[in-house]
């Protein structure tokens, strides 16, 4: 049996999404605390990383995104035997081509190890103003902005999918997930927003 032709397989990718779904709709929700000024927010990053849930947190954040990304390049391995090399000549999705679906789902994976990599790197002591200096750098705001694109992209491609597989799927719900992904990546662009403007 093909590890990827099988309906748990696919819920199971669904699920491991939705779990970082829900972390971006809490990591948005955080990071307001950006907007109430230094104090807080450095309090409350602070406190977070100090706490008894951050590598709970981290560890599962790391296998749910590890799962994924195999899961999801399984699938799309099987996917290409199964239809045989024809497949390769059709666009993927239809309007969408293979190498740019791939390109910005490999690009948001290094956006996410690099934000990562690059928040460990912040010494705590004076984490707001930190971020000042990041957002500061005219190539960190190019950095920051194509994250911020290529994850609202994969969102909507991703909830759309995790509708389909739990049987929800039309026009009404599409525009839902839309006004949703908008509000999230507003949400994440209005911190280096608040810096440059």
């Amino acid at each position: 049996m093909s590890f990827t032709n099988t309906a748990t397989h696919k819920k199971m990718m669904a699920i491991a999404g939705l779990i970082w779904f829900g972390y971006i709709i809490a990591h948005v929700i955080f990071l307001f605390t950006f907007h109430l000024g230094k104090q807080e927010f450095n309090d409350f990053y602070y406190w977070f990383n100090n706490s008894i849930v951050y590598w709970p947190v981290l560890l599962a954040l790391g296998a749910t995104l590890a799962f994924h990304v195999f899961t999801g390049i399984r699938r799309q391995l099987d996917n290409n035997i199964a239809a045989g090399a024809n497949r390769y000549h059709h666009s993927y999705p239809k309007i969408i081509p293979r190498f740019v679906a791939w390109s910005g789902a490999f690009a948001l994976l290094i956006f996410i190890v690099f934000h990562f990599v690059q928040m460990k790197l912040l010494s705590g002591e004076d984490a707001y103003q930190q971020i000042l200096d990041i957002f500061s750098q005219p190539i960190m705001l190019i950095i920051y902005t194509l994250g911020i694109v290529v994850l609202g992209a994969h969102l909507h491609h991703g909830l759309t999918n995790v509708l389909q597989t739990l049987g929800i799927s039309s026009k009404q719900h599409n525009f839902a997930v839309i006004l949703l992904v908008l509000m999230i990546v507003f949400s994440f662009a209005s911190i280096p927003l608040s810096v440059v403007l």
